[in-house]
């Protein structure tokens, strides 16, 4: 295991590659100041440490916790996860596809604010500003019955033949048939059916927005999803441990509950 000293080699390192497109150095440059012990604790323990604990690639990580300050709605953070994400090769588009996932998990406030927040930092340099002059070519059908199709395949492909029949069986579809129907179409039918973001990661998005907002109901049938889409038991436990340190610990023990019943079901 990694010393003090390790870890804070480790988070310089990182450091030295993310910090390039800062605008004016380090945005946390007055912690020392105010609180050096903070300090060490954010530096060993989370980009020395967390951040490159094995089990999870980065670029997930990053989506993790982009997601994961999206549902904090803490405009200081997102925008600095954001040129994290940029920095490791993430695109525009990808940044953007994020926050038109999760739509439908952490609402219209919270990924409104978000996309303004990425607009921004995507003005801040060239190259990401003609990356974005590019936009996706999303192939957007014309009727809501269509939409569903598509929707139906999509996930049935991702999640497995379950997904659809839990699904189409909630309250939702009971008491608010018609609303639930767009939602399904167009979360299912034309989000995901975008290029922008991999299965994986708009599961990852899910997985972090239940878990931040305290859906663990959500959550439990969402890790058996992730489970059908191919993530091992440690991608996933990781994920948790990634969005929790920007949310809070008490939130990674509670999502670890989950996953540990789907994966004591399951036999994992």
């Amino acid at each position: 295991m990694d010393n003090a000293a390790d870890l804070a080699r480790k988070a310089a390192n990182l450091h030295a590659f993310i910090d390039q497109h800062l605008p004016q150095g380090r945005l946390t440059g007055a912690l020392p100041d105010i609180s050096a012990d903070y300090v060490k604790l954010q530096e060993e323990v989370m980009w020395g440490g967390v951040w490159q604990v094995p089990g999870l690639d980065v670029t997930l990580r990053s989506v993790a916790t982009i997601a994961a300050q999206c549902c904090n709605g803490w405009e200081f953070g997102l925008q600095h996860q954001i040129r994290v994400g940029l920095s490791l090769g993430m695109s525009p588009q990808k940044i953007k596809g994020i926050f038109l996932q999760l739509i439908f998990y952490a609402g219209i406030p919270a990924t409104v604010s978000s996309l303004a927040q990425a607009q921004r930092v995507i003005n801040e340099q060239p190259m990401w500003q003609r990356e974005d002059s590019e936009p996706l070519k999303a192939d957007w059908l014309e009727s809501v019955a269509e939409k569903l199709e598509r929707g139906r395949q999509i996930r049935s492909g991702s999640w497995g033949q379950q997904a659809a029949v839990n699904l189409e069986s909630t309250l939702s579809h009971e008491l608010t048939p018609e609303t639930a129907a767009l939602v399904e179409a167009y979360n299912f039918g034309e989000v995901w059916a975008r290029g922008d973001l991999t299965p994986k990661e708009r599961t990852v998005c899910i997985l972090v927005a239940l878990m931040c907002r305290g859906h663990m109901k959500q959550l439990r049938e969402h890790i058996g999803y992730a489970l059908e889409l191919g993530m091992t038991r440690r991608e996933i436990c990781e994920v948790f441990s990634q969005a929790g340190w920007y949310r809070g610990w008490p939130y990674v023990e509670e999502a670890l509950e989950q996953a540990d019943a789907v994966f004591t079901e399951r036999e994992i």
